[in-house]
């Protein structure tokens, strides 16, 4: 046998010269977390001034424990050597997920957060940032395995930064697990600049499928909360998601960032006072709803109820008799209109501007529990108001509908009922700064829900015009910065005198400007392979939407794959194409018109799976099924879309629900059709 024919693995020290030493590095930052654990344990809170400190530094020390025995901690993904300047010497820094520090509180791992690791994301050949080397590191099963080196001071290297890196590809198109993951090790530039992006704006993201807009708005929550700890920890960070199913996706990102004190959940949880959401409004009706000008009547119907005296008002003191003539009383009442605070703490303004008019005319403040008819003309004059009934004066008023206990509230009125307890009582919760996912689909009304939490306006929308399949979802950015109190540039809107701002000025929600608004575009897909992406991108021009068509990095891939059945067997083929990208996928996932779930529960039962409305753990027999109008911001490897044709309709919002169907894939698309053709839009040979 001719042993020089025989081929050798090549070992990885021989591949990686440097692996040594890099796993003495990694061996070195998990022993100075383990250090640092250990000297946070004995810390002694009690040992503090006073028991409000003792509080604080036990709460502290837990975080910090609980932040540093997380998975990754310890740990680093990239490595960069920089210098300020040529010939300078080279200064090294590991990007891992925690601040490590050894015993001297040098840093051992920087935070990827840190300033210093901002290049490790931008940096490129043409632009290094100071940077002659960029490594990323591959650990498999705790091990460092590898390390790709990106030499950024020398254009003429073998590997200098361009496109995106292998280790990068490859971790992109992973296999899912049910859970989105946090990317850190992966953020691509473009979405590096909106994740630091300033905080003090309202910042809209625009991007489309795959693009990574829920990743960046997590990480950039991340980093906010990194970069103004004081101030966040305070005043509390919100993100606001579609439904519930979006939510449990989304779940572990920012826990797996170290960053646990964050609200998570949907605007309907916001709203307070709640009423029995039970029914669901038309389109048409829902649109109404939403609308802004149902902000506009809202404001006014809050202020109709005040309504001046037509008489004057005596009040008898003793022997005397004091009168406040109706045009007085109905001066009072325009001074105390006249505000920004909300409506029923106008109404108290009422009651003070009176009763100080009272004591001027009789030099006694205690002649006031002694003027009732004046006291009573003032509640004639301005009701009291609860949130509920104006909503509900308010909708029979202006739809006919059934009022009071015979209502059947809808999720529309239970944001107006929010909206009128904000106009009434002022918002009941805010927060430092609040992340917004899939944008487009919230009417105005909700928008402007959503801003009353955010008084300093520092808000995260993120979303894709081409995807806004709600009646009354948005189909231009530009409208946003109207509901969110600001304009289209995102200036200063200036709330005074007559008209339609003037009448918003006195609906409550003065001071929750925004300084400065933009609208940045990320243009790059990550997750939607470029076979799937290109189809898909055929819908853009019936979506009645200026949405730019996103690129992919994944080249590689299969265009869908068209199945084209009698329509008694949808059913049975539905099953066995999923049972055939469940063997190379497990996450494989189905959305139909929501019509078609009953048949195809059923067909897909009869074959041996359980269709559920979740991603999260699925059992081995578990295939998720979701309506198109549900699956927006989820992914799956292997997507099954059933009766296209159904879904597309011939309404831009049936292009963009095929739009957002197709985009969920990752791996692997297919279409199961009782149609004979697919249609024209998609066709293999358009």
């Amino acid at each position: 046998m001719d042993r020089s024919s025989v081929s050798h693995p090549v070992s990885a020290d021989v591949l990686f010269p440097e692996l040594l030493d890099e796993r003495a590095q990694l061996a070195l930052a998990r022993a100075s977390r383990d250090r640092m654990i250990d000297r946070l344990e004995r810390v002694d809170p009690q040992s503090a001034a006073d028991e409000f400190t003792a509080e604080y530094v036990e709460v502290t020390v837990e975080e910090a424990l609980e932040s540093l025995r997380s998975p990754g901690a310890g740990e680093f993904f990239g490595r960069l050597d920089t210098r300020d300047r040529p010939g300078a010497p080279v200064e090294r820094w590991y990007i891992g997920r925690r601040h490590i520090e050894d015993d001297d509180h040098d840093p051992v791992v920087v935070d990827w957060r840190a300033p210093i690791a901002a290049p490790f994301y931008r940096a490129t050949g043409a632009d290094p940032l100071g940077v002659d080397l960029r490594r990323r590191f591959t650990l498999a099963g705790g091990e460092l395995t590898a390390y790709l080196d990106e030499h950024l001071d020398d254009p003429d290297a073998a590997n200098v930064a361009g496109g995106i890196p292998d280790p990068v590809l490859a971790e992109i198109g992973a296999a899912r697990s049910g859970a989105m993951r946090e990317i850190v090790a992966t953020i691509q530039a473009e979405q590096d600049f909106v994740i630091r992006a300033p905080i003090d704006q309202v910042l809209v993201v625009q991007g489309g499928p795959g693009t990574g807009k829920t990743a960046v708005a997590l990480h950039r929550a991340a980093y906010l909360m990194f970069e103004h700890r004081r101030r966040l920890a305070r005043d509390g960070v919100l993100v606001i998601g579609p439904n519930r199913a979006f939510l449990d996706y989304i779940a572990n990102v920012l826990p797996s960032l170290g960053e646990r004190s964050v609200r998570q959940c949907t605007a309907l949880d916001l709203c307070v006072p709640k009423v029995d959401v039970s029914a669901v409004d038309e389109p048409a009706v829902a649109r109404a709803k939403g609308g802004a000008a149902m902000l506009d009547e809202l404001a006014v119907a809050a202020l109709d109820v005040v309504t001046a005296p037509a008489d004057d008002v005596v009040v008898p003191l003793g022997a005397r008799r004091v009168v406040f003539t109706a045009e007085e009383v109905g001066e009072w009442l325009e001074r105390a209109k006249d505000s920004v605070i909300p409506v029923n703490q106008r109404r108290e303004r009422l009651r003070a501007i009176a009763r100080q008019e009272l004591m001027r005319r009789t030099g006694q403040d205690d002649d006031w529990s002694k003027a009732g008819p004046l006291r009573a003309a003032l509640q004639a004059a301005w009701p009291s108001q609860a949130p509920i009934r104006l909503v509900d004066r308010l909708l029979a008023a202006r739809f006919g509908s059934a009022s009071g206990k015979r209502r059947r509230w809808t999720a529309a009125d239970q944001l107006l009922v929010d909206e009128a307890n904000s106009i009434l009582n002022g918002p009941p919760a805010i927060y430092g700064h609040v992340v917004v996912d899939e944008a487009q689909d919230h009417s105005a009304v909700a928008l402007r829900v959503i801003a009353r939490r955010s008084p300093a306006a520092s808000m995260t929308l993120v979303g894709d015009v081409a995807q806004s399949t709600t009646p009354a979802g948005q189909e231009r950015w530009a409208d946003i910065f109207r509901f969110l109190a600001a304009d289209e540039g995102g200036r200063v809107s200036k709330l005074s005198g007559d008209g339609e701002l003037g009448r918003r000025s006195r609906s409550g929600l003065a001071g929750r400007w925004s300084p400065s608004g933009t609208v940045s575009e990320l243009t790059i897909g990550y997750r939607v392979p470029e076979p799937i992406l290109t189809v898909a991108n055929r819908l853009l021009p019936l979506t009645a939407v200026d949405a730019s068509a996103s690129r992919s990095v994944r080249v590689e891939g299969s265009a869908p794959a068209w199945h084209h059945v009698p329509a008694g067997a949808l059913g049975d083929t539905v099953a066995a194409v999923v049972a055939d990208i469940h063997h190379r996928h497990h996450l494989t996932g189905v959305v139909a018109p929501l019509e078609r779930h009953p048949a195809l529960t059923a067909a897909l039962a009869a074959a041996g799976w359980t269709t559920v409305d979740h991603l999260h753990e699925l059992a081995a027999v578990e295939i998720p099924l979701f309506g198109p109008e549900h699956v927006k911001g989820l992914e799956f490897d292997g997507v099954v879309v059933v009766e296209p044709d159904e879904i597309l309709g011939d309404t831009p919002r049936g292009a963009r629900l095929l739009y957002v169907a197709m985009t969920r894939a990752v791996q692997e698309l297919a279409f199961v059709t009782t149609r004979p053709t697919a249609p024209s839009v998609l066709s293999p040979e358009c």
